[in-house]
């Protein structure tokens, strides 16, 4: 999971993480908007990411982000095309959060826990 340079790192456990995801959580300890990426539904690696952290599944956060949608309580998380598109998010847009496959060369980023395989 990466984080962009200008948030302060700590351990999120789960629960945290869940909440940040699903969007319930929209500022960061320092009071920073947190802006959330997330690789389409689809993609192995977005699967992944979701039953490795989040402990549960991508039809299952789909479904959140769709109930936030229709009944205007929120807005869902910026879906990026690629992982190239991921990186520069991650590197540009403050506050921001989301995930890489592990193979992938990140620097100018912080890196939580171990990125996805």
């Amino acid at each position: 999971m990466l984080i962009s340079k200008d948030v302060p790192t700590r351990n999120f456990d789960t629960s945290y993480l869940n909440q940040i995801f699903a969007m319930q959580i929209r500022r960061w300890p320092n009071g920073s908007p947190i802006q959330v990426f997330v690789l389409p539904s689809t993609d192995p690696i977005h699967r992944e990411f979701v039953v490795n952290h989040l402990k549960t599944q991508a039809h299952q956060m789909d479904r959140i982000w769709n109930r936030m949608l229709f009944t205007g309580t929120g807005k869902p998380p910026t879906v990026v095309s690629s992982e190239r598109d991921m990186y520069l998010k991650m590197r540009t847009t403050p506050g921001a959060i989301g995930y890489l496959s592990a193979d992938y060369p990140v620097e100018n980023v912080h890196v939580l826990g171990e990125k996805e395989q």
